[in-house]
């Protein structure tokens, strides 16, 4: 994003534990509100996904974080590939959502804290299938002396949003953003100028404590400033408005070494345990390497290895080729790049986009490659998902927002298992046409109930079975004939099977 200028009295009566989200007044009045689905079961409300299926899809569950910009509302979410709503978690600044493994279990991962643009300070919490917090990771400054544009403003952690990648040995990559002095002449600045120090972390789940630590400040001479895509404008001149260098978004680790993308350098820094790089990727410039034309990208996210041989790597990044300061008419990809490291040449070995409807995202986004060839992208700030088959066919399109009103910083697709512990909700009311009683039920985060056993009775005591119907999305309509006064529903079939909800009364319709 745009550096925003900002000033420490803005800050200063926020509450450690809390948040803050730019505002979005200015267009409420006049930007189109997407539509939200409402139960009768549950307060649960969230974004219609319109799904449209041109082939046969991958199985999996969906996993994103929408941002409603107008509504001002975030949560981390998981929906059926039809669009069906399965899991709609707290109300919190939410960013980085991944389903991962960690110790040979599933689990969520996601940052959330205290939100500035483009940046921002907070922990990592790790879920389990039950939704339950079992981790929290978080990067405390006392020991780390982190300075931020929110001066005097202590936070309880420092983790930025832009990465929660858990690897094979229980650790997880993180980044974070320190605001230090640099030389900022070479672009036009002053000497004693302020930049955001991109940070990396490799931080052990369980213990927090810290295994790698590298700063994009302390290896100026590998991490050129000159390399910096971002027009310096009014930034840099005072600590409240630093320059965004290098606004690192994207960690992956292979062996020792960690792949770092850098959005404004437009670059990928490949680096040894020791800090220094022993690459440098420049999507434009070709750093390192020289480019096939087609091999091209700038502002890009989320990139990884696909493989990576003696002297061939094939990687793979979401190319947003735009930013809110370019004219925004490159489109945007999904890029899978080859890398000669013998001959120091970089070519592109495939692109996906979506020709009838082509995406310009200016940020965020991400690149997952799933089973059978196929790919997921997730645009970012362009409110869309699209998935691709093996032979580069677009089988898939959904949607769940507006553009420049709804955004989520990634998007995942994966299997999921999802046992809630707290019990299934249930309405009932009678009176209506016929006289008829009609039940709503649902089950927050449950993945695989198969239906629903409706028991009536006129007290608590004495309850009889009276009807079992299939499981019809994320709430189930029972129509009853008659009238009762009391009614339970229990889950039929799944990991929750035979789980009951709460004795209600039968209201009035």
């Amino acid at each position: 994003m745009k550096p925003h200028k900002f000033f420490p009295s803005i800050f200063l009566t926020l509450p450690l534990s809390g948040s803050f989200r730019v505002s979005a007044e200015s267009t409420a009045s006049t930007a189109p509100l997407w539509p939200l689905q409402s139960f009768k079961s549950t307060s649960v409300q969230a974004p219609y996904m319109n799904v449209t299926k041109n082939a046969r899809t991958e199985l999996g569950y969906i996993f994103i974080s929408p941002h409603d910009t107008i509504r001002g509302t975030e949560y981390p979410m998981i929906y059926a590939d039809d669009g069906q709503l399965i899991w709609r978690g707290p109300s919190v600044n939410v960013s980085a959502l991944q389903p991962q493994m960690l110790d040979g279990e599933p689990v969520l991962a996601y940052w959330d804290g205290y939100l500035f643009p483009g940046f921002g300070f907070g922990g990592i919490s790790i879920l389990n299938s039950s939704y339950d917090e079992i981790y929290r990771v978080t990067l405390p400054g006392d020991e780390n002396k982190f300075v931020t544009i929110a001066e005097p403003q202590a936070f309880d952690s420092y983790i930025d949003i832009h990465e929660s990648q858990i690897t094979p040995e229980g650790t997880i990559l993180v980044t974070a953003v320190n605001v230090t002095q640099m030389d900022l002449s070479p672009i036009g600045g002053p000497v004693d100028g302020w930049v955001q120090d991109g940070l990396v972390y490799e931080i052990d789940i369980k213990t927090n404590k810290v295994l790698f630590r590298w700063s994009a400040i302390e290896h100026l001479d590998e991490v050129p400033l000159l390399d910096s895509m971002l027009p310096l404008e009014d930034s840099g001149w005072n600590l409240t408005a630093p320059y965004e260098y290098p606004h690192l978004n994207s960690v992956a680790k292979y062996g020792d070494s960690y792949l770092v993308s850098s959005r404004f350098m437009c670059s990928l820094f490949f680096i040894d345990k020791d800090g220094h790089v022993i690459w440098h990727l420049h999507g434009q410039k070709g750093g390192d390497f020289t480019l096939d034309p087609e091999a091209r990208f700038c502002y890009q996210h989320d990139a990884r290895f696909i493989t990576q041989m003696d002297n061939q790597i094939t990687l793979q990044l979401h190319n947003n080729a735009n930013t809110d300061y370019t004219s925004a008419t490159t489109l945007t990809t999904g890029l899978v790049l080859a890398l000669d490291m013998e001959n120091r040449t970089v070519s592109a070995v495939r692109k996906y986009w979506d020709a009838a409807e082509p995406v310009f995202a200016q940020s965020q986004g991400s690149y997952q490659n799933l089973t059978n060839g196929h790919v997921l992208l997730q645009h970012g700030a362009t409110p869309k998902l699209e998935e691709f088959d093996e032979q580069g066919a677009l089988v898939m399109r959904a949607r769940f927002g507006f553009d420049n009103t709804s955004q989520s910083y990634r998007g995942y697709k994966a299997s999921w298992v999802g046992r809630p512990r707290a019990k299934p909700d249930v309405f009932a009311c009678a009176g209506g046409e016929g006289g008829q009683t009609v039940v709503y039920v649902s089950w927050n985060g449950a993945t695989d109930v198969q239906g629903w056993r409706v028991m009536t009775g006129h007290n608590e005591g004495v309850l009889r079975e009276v009807k079992t119907a299939p499981r019809n999305g994320f709430e189930t309509r029972i129509q009853l004939d008659g009238s009762v006064e009391k009614v339970v529903v229990m889950a039929v079939g799944g990991v929750g099977d035979g789980t009951k909800t709460d004795i209600r009364t039968v209201e009035r319709c």
